[in-house]
């Protein structure tokens, strides 16, 4: 009765049965372009205008990976509409920040950095969800998972970012490029640690802790959960002509 319960409460969120299930290729190249752009594209050097659209622009990028990892996660129908009425209305905000900001000290990477982050975090949880009811390792599988992992790496690239502009001391101790963020967000989560940035307040280490547990969590389960689907799909495979020969079983052609 509880497990009926449960699965009815999932189905309120969740329809497996949609046409956008598994479709995880664009969210992988979008996933994949924001996470180069913003490791390459130092937000806060640039001009007033410039910074402006830049705004408008990762805001878009934040709204478009949600929209889409929504719905390769089969999520219904309802949820996709009330979700993207909220996404566009952050849209409008960002524009409307745009137009009234005078300096690019007042203008954030997005337009409301704590609602981002979230939205971030939820993407990659949702992706996830989907992945764990897959009974075979496909391509989608392969591609949901790589999009899962990336948007981690994003999502703690965004609260890194709200960290530092809320608080008072700057995350790594002094001022870097919005750039320098993301490169910390990918070496944090691969535990590559280079050593030449490190993160200075209390907050700021524990989402880095966060991000490294986070990360090889997933690595671990996820390798594991492929390749025993892989198996699987191997073990189900018909046998070849040599198979049969060795049990000594007719030629079917």
């Amino acid at each position: 009765m509880a497990e009926g319960s449960r699965s009815a409460r999932v189905n309120r969120f969740f329809d497996d049965r949609s046409r956008y299930v598994d479709r995880f290729g664009w969210l992988l190249v979008l996933t994949a372009t924001t996470v180069v752009v913003l490791a390459l594209v130092d937000l806060g050097a640039l001009s007033v205008d410039a910074a402006r659209w830049a705004t408008v622009l990762v805001t878009a990028l934040v709204a478009a990976t949600m929209s889409l990892a929504l719905r390769a996660s089969g999520t219904t129908r309802l949820w996709q509409r009330i979700v993207d009425t909220i996404l566009a209305v952050g849209l409008v905000a960002a524009g409307v920040l745009a137009l009234v900001t005078s300096t690019t000290s007042d203008v954030p990477v997005t337009a409301a950095p704590a609602a981002t982050v979230l939205l971030a975090m939820i993407a990659p949880a949702v992706v996830v969800r989907r992945l764990l009811r897959h009974r075979r390792a496909t391509r989608a599988t392969l591609l949901g998972a790589i999009s899962a992992y990336l948007l981690i790496a994003l999502a703690f690239f965004y609260a890194f970012l709200a960290v530092d502009q809320y608080e008072q001391a700057d995350f790594f101790g002094e001022a870097q490029p919005t750039s320098a963020f993301m490169y910390f967000s990918l070496t944090t989560i691969t535990t590559l640690g280079y050593g030449d940035l490190a993160a200075h307040t209390e907050l700021g280490r524990l989402l880095a802790t966060t991000e490294a547990v986070v990360g090889q969590v997933y690595l671990v389960t996820f390798v594991a959960m492929v390749v025993s689907l892989l198996a699987q799909n191997w073990s189900q495979r018909p046998p070849d002509d040599a198979t049969r020969a060795q049990r000594g079983e007719p030629d079917t052609q």
